[in-house]
Parts: C-alpha cells; sequence; structure tokens
C-alpha cells in the first residue's frame, strides 16, 4: 500500500474513531442535511455554503502538514515502506515550445522537491479545488446566480427586512424581474411592509407564513406576495425523497401487474409512498358514490 492510499485512506481527522477524511466528513454532513424530508431551501443553501467555507479552510499547509504526518506515523506502525523517491520526477516528456509558456506546461514542468510537497499540491490541493468547484457548479449554477434568488425569497420571511420604505429594493426588483412580475416591485413591497407589520409569525419560514395565509384568509389581500411564498415552500431541495419512490416501483409492478397502465401505477405508487397518512374508509366511500351521481350499486 503506498502513502497516497494512506492519505486517502486512513490519514486523518481530527480525532475521529470513524477513520473518514476530515473533507468527507464535512460533506457526510451537507450530505445527510440535503436528504431531509422536510429541509427548508435556505437552510439547504446555508448547509452548503458552510462546507464551502470550511473546504476552503482546509485549503492550507498546516491542514495538510497534520494529515501527511498522521499518514507517515500510521505507514511506520503498519510497517509499510514509505516511498523515497518522488513519482512522475523520472523521465519527463519535453513540453513543445508553442505550449512552453501555457498554465498546464508550468504545471507540468515545475519541478517538486519534497515527496510532502507532492502529495500537498498533486494530491490534496486538487482534490479540494475539484470539490469546490464540484459544489458550485452544482448549487450556484451559470448566470444569475441561483442562490442570489433563494436569498431573496428568504429573505420575504424576515420582518426586520421590511420596516422602511427603502429597505429591499434590490431584492424585489431581482424577484420580479426572475418571476416576470413586471411592474409590480412598488406593489409587492408595500405588500411586504403591510403583511409584517399585521401579522406575527411564529418561525421565519415559508410554511410558517403559509399558515397565517391560510389562517387569516390573507391570500386575497396579498396576492403577489402568496405567489412568491408558495413558489419558495414548493421548491424541491433535493431529488432525495423521489428517488426512495422507485424501491417501490419493484414491490408495486409485479409480474401479475405488469399491464398495469400509467394512471393506476401512478395512484398504487402514491398509496404505498404515503401510506403513513391516515386515510377514513368511510370518507373514500362517500367521495366515490358522489362522483357518478344516481348509481345502481349499492354501496
Amino acid at each position: 500500500m503506498s502513502l497516497e492510499c494512506l492519505i486517502t485512506d486512513i490519514a486523518s481527522l481530527h480525532s475521529s474513531p470513524d477513520n473518514f477524511l476530515t473533507v468527507f466528513l464535512e460533506t457526510s454532513m451537507a450530505s445527510n442535511a440535503l436528504q431531509q424530508k422536510y429541509l427548508d431551501m435556505a437552510a439547504a443553501y446555508t448547509v452548503v455554503d458552510g462546507v464551502l467555507r470550511r473546504v476552503q479552510e482546509l485549503r492550507t499547509d498546516e491542514q495538510f502538514t497534520e494529515i501527511f504526518m498522521k499518514a507517515t506515523t500510521a505507514a511506520e506502525a503498519l510497517d509499510i515502506e514509505i516511498p523515497e523517491q518522488i513519482p512522475g520526477q523520472g523521465r519527463r516528456r519535453k513540453v513543445p515550445e508553442k505550449f512552453k509558456y501555457s498554465s498546464t506546461s508550468a504545471n507540468e514542468d515545475h519541478h517538486v522537491l519534497t515527496l510532502e510537497e507532492y502529495y500537498r499540491g498533486k494530491l490534496y490541493f486538487t482534490f479540494l479545488d475539484i470539490l469546490r468547484q464540484e459544489l458550485e457548479r452544482r448549487f450556484r449554477g451559470e448566470g444569475k446566480n441561483s442562490s442570489d434568488i433563494l436569498r431573496s425569497l428568504h429573505s420575504l420571511t424576515d420582518p426586520a427586512q421590511w420596516k422602511n420604505i427603502d429597505q429591499g429594493l434590490n431584492t424585489v426588483h431581482s424577484l420580479c424581474e426572475f418571476y416576470g412580475f413586471q411592474g409590480e416591485e412598488t406593489h409587492l413591497q408595500t405588500e411586504l411592509r403591510v403583511f409584517h407589520a399585521t401579522y406575527t409569525c411564529p418561525e421565519r419560514t415559508a410554511k410558517a407564513m403559509l399558515d397565517v395565509f391560510k389562517e387569516f384568509d390573507a391570500h386575497t389581500i396579498f396576492p403577489t406576495l402568496f405567489k412568491l411564498i408558495k413558489t419558495y415552500a414548493t421548491l424541491p431541495v433535493s431529488t432525495a425523497t423521489v428517488e426512495r419512490t422507485f424501491s417501490k416501483l419493484k414491490i408495486i409492478k409485479t409480474r401479475l401487474r405488469n399491464l398495469c397502465g400509467q394512471e393506476r401505477l401512478s395512484d398504487l405508487l402514491l398509496l404505498a409512498v404515503e401510506r403513513e397518512i391516515p386515510v377514513d374508509n368511510n370518507e373514500v366511500l362517500k367521495i366515490f358514490i358522489e362522483m357518478v351521481p344516481n348509481r345502481r350499486l349499492l354501496l
């Protein structure tokens, strides 16, 4: 086993008994949080931003030196031979003259002096950079920053941001532009000030605001705000819940139900997935009777 495998497998984690990489401990917490059923979008992006900050904090010489020393100590304890020759420093191909001053050739032409320097630049820093880039690509996207839109939606639930007439102008403008509510910026801003001055939500969440809308029938008074809050509440955080339904498919669609139609299959899947929701059989029968009046069959 090489030292590179040790760095990947056992190398070190701030006194963790589970022997996972420090980086994977950070990302596993975000992964578990993003799979929660009732996770809020703002909370999800807050967790992702925290992971990105932690990845940036881990990209230091001090963090790598600690991991490298633990890997070296573990290799010596297991009688694993530590390589003395730096990988890739033997025969090096000559870089063509036209690529001599490019970033790629400069990186290839760089000679590392120690084994620790090689693993720091070629393995540890490279891994953290790729991880950060993939997280930003997945959650922040291109063009208009999706995280900015989500923060704007989340700010709708904060009463402190809508006390004064000049507050929240940029937020209202970006939301109206993104969702196509042209000409309703002033109206939306007024709705926000009046809503938060009239009602008090127990929590700063979209669900709490929707409960207020439902309790006081306020959707007719604040129509634009209601549309945005409803959109915010129904945005999917992840596809984990949807993917879990596929495990039910092979249970529902057996060989005896192979010719089951799409509509019936969807209904059976819905019953199987949402089996925890209590169903009143009498109420179901009542709805079934009222669907087609004057039935000849007596239920």
